[in-house]
C-alpha cells in the first residue's frame, strides 16, 4: 500500500500507544484527533484504520497484500467510510452524516470492525453536528469513530466530550527537514516554508507542490501596490474575488497578526511566521496602533470562519473590504 495508509515518521510515540490500546482492546469508540493542518492527522486516522482491518497485520503494521489491504488499496473496502466535504472549504451537510449513520449500525461486511473517518470534523454544519452526537451517544457494535480537527474549539462541546483526545503537535524541525527533502526540489527552501506554515510539513509540501509560493507573492505584490496607492481595492479584489478566499484571508490575516506583533515588540522579529515581510509588516506598525491591527485581523478571521461554515459572501465584496481595511490601516 502507498505511504498514505502508514504512520509519519514523527508520529511513531503516538502510533505504539494506539497500537497497543488495539492489542489489549482498550480502545475508545471515539477520538478526536486535534492539530494544525499539516502535521499528519488524517494519514495517522488512515493508517489506524489499514492497521485495524487488515487481516495479517505484522505487530505495528498492516501486512499490506490481504485481501482487506487491497480493498483499501483499491478504494472499495466495504467497512471504512471517510465523510468529507463536497468541496474544499465547505460544510458537511446532514445528509451525509445520515448515511454514515446507517452505515455505523451495519454488520461489519468482513466480519471485523467499521472505521468512520470524519475530516475535517468541523465542517459538519448544526444539524449535521445534532445528528453525528446521536450516533455517537449509541454507537454500533465494533464501530470506531476518528474525527479529525484542526479547530476543534468550533466544535460541539457534547461532541467533543464523547471523544477521547489525541494531541497532534508539529514536529521537530529537523525531522520536519529530513521528511521534505524526499519530496521537493533543493531549488525550494524547507525552511522558509516551514515557517510559512508554522512548521507543518504536510502543509509546507503541498504549498510547493501546488505553486502556492507563487501565489503568495502575487499576492504580497499586489498587497504592497496598494499601500502604495498604486491600484485601489476595487482593482485588487478584482484580481483576488476568483482565487481560494479562505487561503487568500489565511495570509492576510497571519500578516495582520505578525504586524501586532511587531508594534508590540519593536525590532525583535522572533516569532513572526512571515519573516520575510518584515519591512512591509513594520510599515502597518509604525502607521496604525496595535488596536487597530487587531480590530482588522479580528474582522477578517470572522470573514475567513464565515466561508468555512459555507456563508454564501460576495467574493468582490468580501476582498474590496479586506483591502480597504488593509488601506485603512496606514493612510
Amino acid at each position: 500500500m502507498t505511504d498514505s495508509w502508514n504512520p509519519l515518521p514523527w508520529q511513531d510515540d503516538l502510533w505504539r500507544q494506539m497500537i497497543t490500546r488495539s492489542q489489549r482492546d482498550t480502545l475508545a469508540h471515539a477520538y478526536l484527533m486535534r492539530g494544525m493542518p499539516g502535521v499528519g492527522k488524517f494519514q495517522f486516522a488512515r493508517a489506524l484504520a489499514a492497521y485495524l482491518l487488515c487481516k495479517s497485520p505484522t505487530p505495528f503494521q498492516h501486512c499490506g497484500h490481504c485481501k482487506e489491504c487491497e480493498l483499501l488499496k483499491a478504494g472499495t473496502h466495504p467497512d471504512i467510510t471517510i465523510v468529507e466535504p463536497d468541496e474544499p472549504g465547505r460544510p458537511i451537510r446532514i445528509d451525509k452524516i445520515r448515511r454514515l449513520n446507517e452505515f455505523a449500525h451495519k454488520t461489519a461486511q468482513q466480519g471485523g470492525r467499521r472505521v468512520i473517518i470524519m475530516n475535517p470534523a468541523e465542517a459538519m454544519n448544526i444539524n449535521a453536528a445534532n445528528a453525528l452526537l446521536k450516533c455517537l451517544e449509541e454507537p454500533g457494535e465494533n464501530t470506531l469513530f476518528l474525527l479529525v480537527s484542526a479547530r476543534a474549539g468550533d466544535m460541539l462541546p457534547t461532541i467533543r466530550s464523547r471523544c477521547q483526545q489525541l494531541m497532534f503537535p508539529c514536529p521537530d524541525r529537523v525531522s520536519a527537514l529530513n521528511w521534505l527533502a524526499q519530496y521537493l526540489d533543493e531549488s525550494i527552501s524547507s525552511g522558509t516554508l516551514l515557517d510559512l506554515v508554522g512548521g507543518a510539513p504536510l502543509e509546507a509540501r503541498r504549498f510547493a507542490e501546488q505553486g502556492v509560493l507563487d501565489k503568495r507573492q502575487d499576492l504580497i505584490k499586489g498587497v504592497k501596490g496598494l499601500l502604495k496607492g498604486e491600484h485601489s481595492p476595487v482593482e485588487l479584489a478584482k484580481e483576488w474575488q476568483g482565487d481560494d478566499l479562505v487561503l487568500t484571508l489565511s495570509w492576510l490575516g497571519s500578516w495582520l497578526d505578525d504586524a501586532v506583533k511587531v508594534s508590540l515588540a519593536g525590532s525583535d522579529a522572533s516569532g513572526l511566521r512571515n519573516q520575510d515581510l518584515l519591512k512591509m509588516l513594520g510599515y502597518i506598525a509604525g502607521k496604525s496602533p496595535s488596536r487597530q491591527i487587531l480590530e482588522a485581523r479580528d474582522w477578517l478571521i470572522k470573514q475567513r470562519q464565515s466561508l468555512l461554515e459555507g456563508g454564501n459572501l460576495n467574493a468582490q465584496m468580501l476582498m474590496e473590504g479586506v483591502f480597504c481595511r488593509y488601506l485603512d490601516l496606514v493612510v
